[in-house]
């Protein structure tokens, strides 16, 4: 195949990935990435009040390779490979969150290339496969954070390539590098195991009689599994409570719900809350719709071999994560956890619905709408940068209150990074008379009411309380976003 016919595809995908990467405010999850990287994994945010630019220190700092590990080991649930690499990427492009982003830009259009090249191997259109994968909702989000899901599917997008050139070739030598970039997958996010293992497993059918394709990968695999263990071993106790509890009917009404979210974006949260009951449900009957016409067309598209790789794939994500959580007792279920599935989707997409063009059409219409969303809308981002806005449009002198969060990373890092050097902003970790200490020098305040995990929730509305019922302090009408307080004893001295 020649590059170039992949390459108007490629092009459309890195100027929407870009774009949605420049678009974006920051994520809770990212500033894990961002502190890991600059030495700071949980940063110590003064206990009074600071200017923005006074705490850009946390953000530019560096961290070497071992201070990686050990931050990993002690406070996080992630393998160290991705983190390796940004902090040599970011050594070359700098410390902004979009030039960090940039990282896993490069690395998706990497993993669309190779799931164009699976895609010719199956007979289907390359240029339609990367069209259809780029606009699945959770693809593009997960292929533009600061955060370790593109590179595990450049790596498993290798490997499944491999693993495809192996069956079919009986090369001993395609079946340890397919092995070992699924093992290099796993070693960037744990949650490709369940995509390295089905691929694995689909080698081994293929092989079976052939055992030196299926034992080279098993011990290219292998290579990376020490190392991993060491690192899940010491996270095993990590983030406890994170996640509600396992029970069988919510965890398959949850999965579910993350499944179409990550095909189909988060549609009926953009439309009026009158549509969003009738918009989930056009969205589900469509979806059911696809569903039957992947069965029913797919069979006469593809070979059998490569139609039990796509549903291996698909299916590896959802029905590892609900052997996860029946094992562990929670629910650990997020739209971007399916993610690694939705390469085989669209490869699957792609091979059934050529001949269909109605239905291609409207399966591209309804991913570009969800991508726009995005891009654009409001109801798919976390607040911060929005906050930062309006607390920035208020009178000078103002202090801005953020919240701690579970450990000062996720809550306060996107605010603080997006805030104007001059701002002033106390990171609050409880609600107490220590704050209506600091608080009493300013002639106003404002809560950031960033209710992002379990802390915050909690901490938010007692800030806002102790305002309230505090001498002094008088509620200043100031829209959702924030809660604002004047101090009247300072206006009357």
């Amino acid at each position: 195949m020649r590059p170039a016919r992949l390459a108007p595809a490629l092009c459309g995908a890195a100027i929407l990935l870009v774009a949605i990467a420049w678009r974006r405010g920051g994520e809770y999850d990212e500033f894990y990435s961002v502190f890991l990287v600059a030495g700071h994994p949980r940063p110590d945010w003064p206990a009074l009040p600071f200017g923005a630019g006074a705490a850009r220190a946390f953000y530019r700092g560096h961290a070497g390779f071992g201070a990686i590990a050990t931050g990993l080991r002690r406070g996080d649930v992630h393998p160290p490979l991705y983190f390796w690499l940004l902090s040599l990427w970011r050594d070359a492009l700098g410390v902004g969150l979009f030039r960090l982003r940039l990282l896993s830009v490069v690395e998706t259009l990497g993993a669309l290339a190779l799931l164009g090249r699976i895609a010719l191997r199956m007979g289907i259109s390359p240029s339609l496969t990367i069209a259809i994968t780029t606009l699945f909702y959770g693809f593009a989000y997960t292929g533009i954070v600061a955060r370790d899901f593109a590179l595990a599917t450049l790596c498993a997008m290798a490997g499944t390539l491999l693993a495809i050139d192996a069956a079919r070739g009986g090369s001993a030598r395609a079946g340890f590098c397919a092995g070992a970039l699924l093992g290099a997958a796993c070693f960037s996010n744990y949650l490709a195991s369940f995509t390295a293992v089905a691929v694995g497993l689909w080698l081994a059918a293929m092989t079976w009689r052939q055992w030196r394709v299926w034992l080279a990968a098993a011990m290219g695999g292998a290579a990376f599994l020490p190392a991993g263990l060491w690192f899940f071993l010491a996270q095993a106790g990590s983030r406890r409570g994170q996640f509600p509890p396992f029970r069988l009917a919510p965890a398959l009404g949850a999965l579910a719900r993350d499944q179409a979210g990550a095909l189909l974006g988060a549609l009926p949260r953009e439309v009026p809350a009158a549509f969003a009951m009738p918009v989930a449900a056009v969205l589900g009957v469509g979806l059911a719709g696809l569903l039957i016409l992947v069965l029913h067309d797919g069979r006469r598209a593809l070979g059998r071999d490569d139609r039990a790789l796509l549903a291996a794939g698909f299916a590896a994500s959802p029905l590892g994560l609900l052997a996860l959580g029946a094992a562990f007792g929670n629910q650990p279920f997020e739209m971007r956890y399916v993610w690694l599935g939705l390469p085989f989707a669209g490869l699957a997409l792609a091979a059934s619905l050529r001949r269909r063009p109605w239905a291609l059409a409207a399966s591209l219409a309804v991913g570009a709408a969800s991508i726009a969303g995005l891009a654009l809308s409001p109801a798919t981002m976390q607040p911060a940068a929005r906050m930062v806005r309006a607390a920035a449009r208020l009178p000078a002198g103002t202090l801005v209150i953020v919240p701690f969060g579970n450990d000062g990373v996720g809550v306060p890092g996107p605010f603080v990074a997006a805030a104007p050097a001059q701002m002033h902003i106390l990171v609050a970790r409880a609600a107490g008379a220590a704050v209506l200490a600091a608080a009493r020098p300013y002639p106003r305040i404002a809560v950031a009411r960033i209710e992002a995990d379990g802390a915050s929730r909690a901490l938010v509305p007692r800030l806002a309380a102790l305002f309230k019922a505090a001498p002094c302090w008088h509620s200043v009408p100031a829209g959702p976003l924030l809660a604002v307080f004047a101090n009247t004893c300072r206006e009357r001295r």
